[in-house]
C-alpha cells in the first residue's frame, strides 16, 4: 500500500484557491509564524497537523454537508487562507470563499483503522489552504467524516466553534432555514496586526528572562533507545483513565488549595518527571489561551501558545507545597502570556546550544471544557477518535474531564525513542502520585516514593 494517498482536491475549492484581484495580506501572527517556520525548516512530514472525525449512521445530505463546510470556510477566513512568503516576508493571504469539494474514499469497516492513520499522517500545503475534508463510505448506511486541519489555523476552543457552526449550518441547509449566526467581529488576519502593532511588553520579557535564568535543558523520561535525526517522530498512544472518584478527590483538593484541578495534575506531573531523575527541579509545558476578548470568542484561529511550568522540588517537598508552587507559575505564565514560546525558547539558547533541546519536551493539557452535544438532524453521528499521527513532543499527557467526574487520559509519545512499556509505566506512575498526594496533602514526596523512609 502506498504511503501517500492519491488526493485529487488539494484545497477546499477543489483546486489552487482562486486569489482576489486585490488579494488581503496580513502578517502572520507570531503563534502561526512559529509553527510555519518549524514545518518550513523541518526535514519531514508537519508535527502540527489535527484532525476530527465524526460517524453518521442513517440517510445523510452530503450536499448539505458540503454546503456547511463550505459556509464555516467561507465565514472564517483563517480556513481559506494561504501562508507563506512574499518579499522574504512570512504573510498570510485569504482567498476568495468557494464551494467545497470533499474527498470521496470509501473503506471495509476492518480498514477504517488503517485508512485514518493515512489520513492523519497526508501532508497539508500550507501555501494552498489550512484545511481538507474527508468523507468516507463504510457501508450503504454509514459514513464518517474526517476535518484534517493544521494547527496555524485552529486550537482547541476553535474545534468547539466548528462544531457548532456545523449543526447550524447543516441544520439550516436540510430544514430549510436561514443561518442565524452573528457576523464574527474579527478575522485571524486582523488579530495579527493588531498583535504585531501592540509589540511585545517589556516586563513580561523580563519576566521570562529571570523565568528561564539557567534553566533544565531537559527533563525528559530517559528515552529507551537514542535520538536519530532521521528518525520520523512517529507517534505513539497509551489510553488509560482516572477513576471518577480519583475525579472528585482532585477537585476536592483544588478547592481546600484555592486552585483548579490544572494545578492538583500539573503538581502530580511534576512529581513523575522528578521521580525519574531526582533533579532539584523540573520543567514542562502547557497549552495557554490567548484569548480574552469578546472580539475573539466565536473566532476560528491558533489562539494557543505553549508556555513553561518551573518547579523547585525535593524530597521534603509536600504535594501541597507542590500544587501551590505550580498554581503560582500557572497565573505567572497567564499574567505574561504574550510572549511566544519561539522567544521564550531563544532566551534559553547560547550559541554552542542551538542543537539542544527545547526546555519544554514533556507537556500536558487538561480538557474541562463542557463540549456541547453533536448530532445532525435524520442521522446518528458518533464521533471518532483519530489515531495520532506525528508526536510534538517527547511525551504529551492529556486529560479530559468525562460525564461520569472522572478523566479520559492518554501519552502520546515519539514512539522512535520510547516504547509502549514505558508510557504505560508513566501513567501508573502518575495516576499513583497523583491518588497519594491528594490523600495526603502534608506528606513529603520522599515518603509517598519511598513508604519506608
Amino acid at each position: 500500500m502506498a504511503n501517500r494517498i492519491d488526493v485529487e482536491d488539494l484545497s477546499p475549492t477543489g483546486g489552487e484557491p482562486a486569489v482576489s484581484a486585490r488579494p488581503r495580506i496580513y502578517p502572520m501572527s507570531r503563534e502561526q509564524e512559529a509553527l510555519w517556520l518549524d514545518d518550513l525548516l523541518w526535514d519531514g512530514p508537519s508535527r502540527y497537523l489535527e484532525g476530527w472525525a465524526c460517524r453518521f449512521t442513517g440517510q445523510l445530505d452530503i450536499g448539505a454537508l458540503e454546503w456547511a463546510l463550505g459556509q464555516i470556510i467561507s465565514r472564517h477566513e483563517v480556513l481559506r487562507t494561504r501562508l507563506t512568503e512574499l518579499d522574504e516576508e512570512p504573510v498570510q493571504i485569504v482567498t476568495d470563499p468557494g464551494p467545497v469539494r470533499m474527498k470521496q474514499l470509501s473503506c471495509s469497516p476492518a480498514s477504517l483503522p488503517e485508512l485514518l492513520s493515512r489520513i492523519a499522517t497526508e501532508p497539508i500545503d500550507l501555501d494552498v489552504a489550512p484545511i481538507r475534508p474527508w468523507l468516507i463510505r463504510v457501508s450503504p448506511d454509514e459514513l464518517v467524516l474526517v476535518v484534517q486541519l493544521h494547527h496555524v489555523a485552529i486550537d482547541n476552543w476553535s474545534l468547539n466553534i466548528f462544531r457548532r457552526e456545523l449543526m447550524h449550518f447543516y441544520t439550516a441547509r436540510v430544514l430549510g432555514r436561514s443561518p442565524s449566526l452573528k457576523p464574527l467581529r474579527m478575522q485571524a488576519g486582523g488579530y495579527a496586526v493588531a498583535q504585531r502593532a501592540a509589540g511585545l511588553d517589556p516586563a513580561d520579557l523580563a519576566y521570562w528572562r529571570e523565568r528561564m535564568r539557567d534553566v533544565p535543558l531537559s527533563c525528559t523520561i530517559p528515552p529507551d533507545r537514542p535520538a536519530s535525526e532521521e528518525r520520523a517522530h512517529r507517534a505513539g498512544r497509551h489510553v488509560f483513565t482516572l477513576s471518577p472518584e480519583l475525579g472528585q478527590a482532585v477537585v476536592a483538593a483544588g478547592r481546600t488549595l484555592r486552585t483548579t484541578p490544572f494545578s492538583v495534575m500539573a503538581a502530580a506531573l511534576a512529581a513523575t518527571l522528578w521521580q525519574y531523575g531526582r533533579p532539584d527541579e523540573v520543567i514542562f509545558g502547557t497549552p495557554v489561551s490567548l484569548r480574552g476578548a469578546a472580539a475573539d470568542e466565536d473566532m476560528i484561529g491558533y489562539l494557543t501558545d505553549l508556555h513553561p511550568i518551573r518547579l523547585a522540588i525535593s524530597r521534603d517537598t509536600s504535594f501541597r507545597t507542590l500544587v501551590t508552587d505550580t498554581k503560582a507559575e500557572v497565573l505567572g505564565a497567564i499574567a505574561h502570556r504574550a510572549v511566544p514560546y519561539a522567544e521564550i525558547v531563544r532566551m534559553t539558547r547560547h550559541s554552542a546550544e542551538i542543537d539542544a533541546p527545547p526546555p519544554c519536551d514533556v507537556t500536558m493539557a487538561v480538557d474541562d471544557m463542557r463540549w456541547e452535544p453533536f448530532s445532525l438532524p435524520g442521522v446518528t453521528a458518533q464521533l471518532v477518535s483519530m489515531p495520532p499521527g506525528h508526536s510534538k513532543f517527547a511525551m504529551h499527557l492529556n486529560l479530559t474531564a468525562r460525564k461520569d467526574r472522572g478523566y479520559a487520559g492518554w501519552w502520546t509519545y515519539d514512539a522512535d525513542v520510547f516504547d509502549a512499556t514505558t508510557a504505560a509505566r508513566a501513567a501508573s506512575t502518575f495516576t499513583a502520585l497523583l491518588t497519594h498526594g491528594v490523600a495526603a496533602l502534608d506528606e513529603p514526596l520522599g515518603r509517598l516514593l519511598d513508604p519506608a523512609t
